[in-house]
């Protein structure tokens, strides 16, 4: 009877246990979306110099911060049939959606976490723009690493995407250029040295 007791016991306690580990990983390994935008904790090494950045995370960004950052970024297009204007990277409806789902995930990124972000725009007819990037802080800067920027997607491929939480595991930080799109930097920006797709903002001006 004591012994049954004890079992007893020993089950309650280990699935509280698993209980409070599972609730730990959920703070800080959730996918936080709206519609078709996915903004997700990764563990992804991002190395500067050959050495890895070590990230100032968790960290409380404000809204409007946040959306003044989305709003100044701009590409131009590369190739035969570019577009000569500077072209905005994310378009208004686009980052009202993403910006409390960016500062929610902020607040509980751990200091091995990026921010990795999938998102559309210019919503066509069986189609839509993709730009996939990560974020994160360090050196008292907000650093955003573009991996695709308005890639062409079809109603297949967004589908598709949607059953895998609308991320990928590919890493911006390992990228250098685009064949198709190059970051102009804003007022308060900066790029990367030797990187065209890796825009920095100093949280400290």
């Amino acid at each position: 009877m004591r012994n049954q007791k004890l079992k007893r016991i020993i089950l309650l306690v280990g699935i509280v246990c698993m209980m409070f580990s599972c609730r730990l990983y959920d703070i800080h390994a959730d996918t936080y979306t709206e519609g078709m935008i996915a903004v997700k904790h990764e563990e992804l090494p991002v190395k500067r110099d050959c050495q890895r950045v070590q990230f100032d995370h968790l960290y409380k960004l404000s809204e409007s911060f946040v959306t003044k950052v989305l709003a100044d970024i701009y590409y131009k297009e590369k190739g035969l049939f570019k577009r000569k204007e500077t072209l905005r990277v994310f378009q208004d409806e686009e980052i009202k959606k993403l910006v409390p789902l960016i500062v929610q995930a902020f607040s509980v990124a751990t200091p091995t976490q990026v921010i990795a972000v999938t998102s559309y725009s210019y919503r066509m007819i069986l189609s839509d723009k993709k730009n996939y990037y990560i974020l994160f802080l360090a050196d008292h800067s907000l650093n955003i690493v573009f991996g695709r920027v308005h890639m062409f997607q079809t109603f297949n491929d967004v589908m598709s995407e949607k059953k895998k939480y609308l991320t990928t595991r590919e890493n911006p930080a390992k990228k250098r250029r685009s064949s198709f799109w190059k970051l102009i930097p804003s007022a308060g920006q900066r790029l990367e040295p030797g990187h065209e797709n890796w825009l920095i903002i100093d949280l400290s001006k």
